[in-house]
């Protein structure tokens, strides 16, 4: 089973890390430089937890937004237990 929410869909999103250094023209410098830009991975708020859908009981990984989603109620015949 794969890392993804199984309600909303979120997974791995692949992001720049963006090292700068210098002092901004704004404050009296000469301006930001960028000296260095690394891959890195923002990882989603994931937690597995068991859920009722069709009557039958299943675990699944859900992102947070998605657990807040089904503690309000019932969301496409999915409800937490």
């Amino acid at each position: 089973m794969s890392r993804v929410c199984y309600l909303t869909g979120k997974k791995n999103l692949v992001v720049n890390s963006v090292v700068r250094r210098g002092k901004a023209r704004a404050q009296g410098g000469v301006g930001r430089k960028t000296t260095g830009i690394t891959k890195r991975v923002q990882k989603p708020n994931l937690q597995k937890k068991t859920i009722l859908e069709g009557g039958e009981t299943r675990q699944v990984w859900l992102s947070a937004k998605a657990i807040r989603m089904l503690n309000r109620g019932p969301v496409n015949g999915i409800e937490l237990i």
